[in-house]
């Protein structure tokens, strides 16, 4: 008899809700045996669950339910399977989180294959929420630009592709049995060349007084300032689409440039302002659903920070290409929206997996996410989405022991709201290697919580100090032993480290020691990243 894999029913859990464990056993002959199910939150002391299980020869699922406690947390779960004689037979592992909402701590996907005979719906959410992705951007699902809902159920997309409003239901009522959100994708100032030559009074003009097209007639750019026929045209497009499928709310694109535009008459329009207005307008409209809206090369974040969005998320492209550029984009984004969470999106070859890694470490360190898990698992390699690729078994595994981890330990490692003077500390507490006393190159990024003193370390050993994200680079050696000094207050009560490596496994209490205001201990090994969470 073995454990052949055990999984979940939902990609995450709120709080309240039960849990759902799904097993497959194997057996080879008729038996009893005791499944032995150990949940653990964060250094508390687990709790095991007995169950007694008869099996025939065979495979066999398996349901276990267990009620964790009303609050948002992450768990380690270890099932163990034992004969009747009580030897041990086989055992399996995974983590999941309990959210109040997945714009809590977003793991956001992503789907482009909408066509009519696709038959692994299931199979592809159920892949993806193995990951904890818990929100899916329903990628170019639409009729038209300018109208996004296609008079036919099944149809044409404006690039050629064969598209079905049946498959697009399917999808959403699929990921909402597996608790994920289903975010329609729409761009906020683009129509069909069509519609934008017809309605050139309500176009985006540039300096020289020409309608700016996007694409070689493909699309025309129009003015989303409040009060144009365009704004409530679109508005009232969103209306219609969230009536008819139920998604979860509205993930709005820009497309980052032209950012100075006239309207028809030649005066100056106010861009950063007028996706301001369409936001708060949406949001007036759906005050109940989730309203997202892209900063590309993380313009205009300081307006968007302000406006009434569930969290931000930050298409990142050159000239911001080093490592360095990522967290401060990240962390600064952290800072001006209060400590909302962030949702990085950059675009990596399946080819350059260290990169991969490496950028979702710094990116989690920072307290971001970022989206790149998409249609069966494949990576987000391209800005138009159908480009994802296949990746290797390798990097697969090592994304999984990355989002178990951030599902594990996301109470150590997600934002939370800032008051006015946190969000001085996070302007101070950006990439601050003074921390670490080694001779290795470690960056080390510190926020104060209610709770303690959070310090993530991300590993660049052995790497050029300007590294970028876009150029092919080898993974960090590792640091063994590395010594960390801490300057504070008081002796603190307890120091716990916790890492990809160890995701399904409790946190490591480091023993320190604590002289004239300085805390020292060492972290055994240091692969790519992790967290140190000192209670104080």
């Amino acid at each position: 008899m073995q454990i052949r894999s055990i999984s979940l029913s939902k990609s995450f859990y709120h709080p309240g809700e039960e849990v759902t464990f799904l097993f497959e056993i194997d057996s080879q002959q008729i038996g009893t045996a005791e499944l032995l199910i150990q949940v653990q939150h964060l250094a508390e002391s687990p709790q095991l669950l007995r169950f007694h299980v008869q099996l025939k020869a065979g495979s066999h699922p398996l349901e276990i339910n267990w009620q964790p406690p009303s609050k948002p947390a992450g768990y380690a779960v270890k099932a163990g399977l034992l004969a009747a004689d009580g030897s041990f037979l086989s055992e399996a592992n995974l983590c999941f989180d309990v959210l109040n909402d997945w714009t809590d701590y977003p793991r956001y996907g992503y789907l482009t294959d909408f066509s009519p005979l696709r038959s692994d719906l299931r199979a592809t959410i159920a892949e993806l929420a193995r990951y904890h992705v818990n929100g899916l951007q329903f990628y170019d699902w639409q009729y038209r630009h300018d109208q996004l809902l296609a008079p036919t159920r099944d149809y044409i997309d404006p690039l050629g592709r064969a598209m079905s409003l049946d498959t697009v239901e399917r999808l959403v009522q699929a990921a909402a049995d597996y608790g994920m959100a289903a975010m329609p994708y729409l761009a906020v100032y683009a129509a069909s060349a069509a519609y934008w030559r017809a309605h050139l009074e309500s176009a985006l003009y540039d300096q020289q007084g020409q309608p700016i097209p996007f694409g070689e007639d493909f699309l025309g750019l129009m003015n989303p300032a409040e009060g144009t026929t365009w704004h409530e045209h679109l508005l009232k497009e969103c209306d219609r689409a969230l009536q008819a499928i139920p998604f979860s709310g509205l993930h709005i694109d820009q497309y980052g440039e032209p950012r100075q535009v006239w309207d028809a008459h030649a005066n100056p329009v106010d861009l950063p302002g007028a996706f301001a207005d369409f936001i708060r307008a949406a949001r007036a409209n759906h005050r109940n659903q989730t309203i997202l809206f892209n900063a590309v090369s993380n313009w205009p974040i300081e307006t968007l920070a302000a406006c009434p969005l569930n969290f931000l998320y930050i298409e990142i492209w050159p000239p911001d290409v080093h490592y360095t550029d990522v967290a401060l984009i990240v962390l600064e984004a952290v800072r001006l929206s209060g400590g909302r969470p962030v949702v990085i999106a950059l675009y990596l070859p399946a080819s350059q997996p260290e990169n991969v890694l490496l950028v979702d470490a710094l990116i989690t360190a920072c307290a971001g996410t970022r989206i790149e898990l998409g249609e069966t698992v494949r990576l987000l390699a391209d800005p138009y989405f159908p480009k994802h690729q296949e990746i290797s078994p390798e990097l697969k595994a090592n994304l999984l022991k990355h989002y178990d981890f951030m599902a594990r330990f996301g109470e150590w490692l997600q934002a939370y709201t800032l008051s006015a003077g946190e969000r001085e500390i996070w302007a101070q507490g950006e990439l601050q290697p003074v921390y670490v006393q080694t001779d290795a190159q470690v960056w080390s990024i510190a926020r104060r919580r209610p709770d303690g003193l959070q310090l993530n370390l991300v590993n660049l050993n052995g790497l050029d100090q300007n590294l970028s994200w876009d150029a092919a680079h080898e993974a960090p050696l590792p640091v063994e032993n590395l010594v960390v000094r801490v300057r504070l207050a008081k002796k603190p009560a307890r120091i716990y480290w916790a890492c990809a490596e160890m995701a399904e496994q409790p946190p490591l209490e480091l023993n320190f020691d604590f002289e004239d205001g300085e805390v020292t201990f060492n972290i055994p090994s240091l692969q790519l990243s992790g967290v140190i969470f000192i209670h104080e």
